[in-house]
């Protein structure tokens, strides 16, 4: 009964969160709901899971939100924190993993005093956003220039490609 009950507490805060950021006027910001008073754990969905955690650790690496929400899109569909559908708990087919799509081997390199379990980096969101913001800082503090950022995120070389220009030009949507 009590995990009935918070579904529906955070349905609720969630639908006047909703209601709150279509009946105003946006804000420039790409932070359009404020999930700090909204408790996130492993029973959130990941879509705001993912929302919270990105939100989050861009803030903590200093990467634009835009730019980190839209490598989340770019590579897993992402489409924001009422994205019900979204599994975020997907492979590709050259073994990236969850939510943004990190290699096992850059996660290592991320975090090289850690073991790193590839199944963990699938499905654990949290440890896979903030791998993702630290490697997007790691590259910018490198290469200085968003778009060779996001190439080399993508293809693992400094490289402006459509990759690149997707996520450059991403603006998250309401």
């Amino acid at each position: 009964m009590k995990r009935l009950e918070i579904f529906i507490v955070l349905a609720a805060v969630l639908f006047v969160l909703a209601y709150a950021a279509y009946s105003s006027p946006i804000s420039k910001s790409i932070n359009l709901i404020d999930l700090g008073a909204v408790p996130v754990n492993e029973n959130t969905p990941p879509c705001i899971q993912l929302y919270y955690y990105i939100d989050k650790y861009a803030e903590e690496y200093n990467i634009p939100k835009a730019y980190a929400y839209g490598v989340a899109h770019v590579e897993t569909g992402y489409r924001g924190p009422f994205h019900w559908s979204y599994n975020p708990a997907q492979t590709s087919s050259v073994g990236a993993v969850g939510p943004m799509q990190i290699m096992p081997t850059t996660a290592k390199m991320m975090w090289p005093k850690w073991e790193i379990d590839k199944e963990e980096l699938r499905t654990n969101i949290e440890f896979n956003a903030k791998t993702s913001m630290k490697l997007l800082r790691y590259l910018y503090d490198r290469y200085g220039d968003w778009k060779t950022v996001f190439g080399c995120y993508n293809t693992g070389r400094p490289c402006v490609n459509e990759y690149a220009e997707r996520v450059h030009s991403y603006q998250l949507k309401p």
